[in-house]
């Protein structure tokens, strides 16, 4: 995060999980439901228990029935309290065009999938119990590299682009193939690039969000002084200065904030 960053500011949810050739392979489209949540202190304590519990029994029996891909849970690092819009992030993510969401039967009948013994409503009036749903967004992956695992720091970075597609067409040109210099070098675990799909219009705080992927907190901190020599090599004919200028005309951070990964269920290897 701050090696781009005092390079250029860094171009840097709702996330995969397989590599990118494996995303190829299976067909995933990439769409992922985000949601954001906040949780008042003096629930953290039971909310963590029903996520590691029923919510990660629901979201497994899904998975297995192939509704979802992947589920992860992501804590907010940096910022905390009342200046965090978001304690959490649940991201649900799909391995097609996202799906009606479901009634209260298909809930029900997924809740018995899991062995879970609430009710639908029970369920539902459990999660509202202990959280508030700040937002609930839908994005879609364009490009992925590496891979992400539980205790993983995700630095996520919003972008507001008035050409989406150029601003996308130009950081898969320009920083993937950095991105998966620095994966192959073990500087990062991965990188991934999204756009907002839902809700959409030119007045959103962010059109996209671009998320590099740590493997730990002292990685997301120290010093690359190989950057400079990767970019080259993944570019020997543009100056690093200009290209740089061009992201900075293509694309705005109006945020970037740290996650953990604290939980996530994946389909059975």
């Amino acid at each position: 995060m701050l090696r781009r960053s005092a390079v250029c500011l860094t171009f840097a949810l709702a996330l995969s999980v397989p590599s990118l050739a494996q995303m190829e392979h299976s067909g995933m489209t990439g769409y992922h439901r985000v949601a954001c949540i906040k949780v008042s202190r003096e629930k953290t304590k039971d909310y963590r228990a029903w996520v590691t519990s029923d919510l990660r029994k629901y979201a497994q029996a899904e998975v297995e029935a192939g509704t979802l891909s992947t589920w992860f849970l992501l804590e907010s690092v940096e910022p905390q309290g009342k200046s965090a819009e978001c304690d959490y992030l649940s991201i649900w993510m799909y391995p097609g065009a996202p799906p009606e969401p479901m009634s209260n039967e298909q809930v029900a009948a997924m809740l018995k999938k899991a062995g879970v013994a609430d009710s639908a409503q029970q369920f539902l009036e459990r999660r509202d119990s202990l959280t508030t749903l700040v937002s609930y967004n839908m994005l879609q992956n364009r490009a992925l590299v590496g891979n992400i695992k539980t205790g993983d720091y995700l630095v996520v970075n919003y972008m507001k682009a008035a050409d989406v597609d150029a601003w996308v067409a130009f950081e898969k040109k320009i920083w993937q193939p950095v991105a998966e210099a620095m994966v192959k070098d073990g500087v990062s675990d991965g990188w991934s690039l999204n756009v907002q799909v839902l809700p959409g219009g030119s007045d959103l705080k962010f059109q996209g969000v671009t998320v590099d992927i740590y493997p730990s907190w002292d990685a997301v901190f120290k010093d690359d002084p190989q950057f400079m020599e990767r970019f080259k090599r993944a570019h020997p004919d543009l100056e690093f200065g200009t290209t740089f200028e061009q992201f900075e005309k293509l694309r705005t951070i109006t945020a970037i904030q740290l996650f953990s990964v604290v939980d996530m269920v994946t389909p059975a290897k």
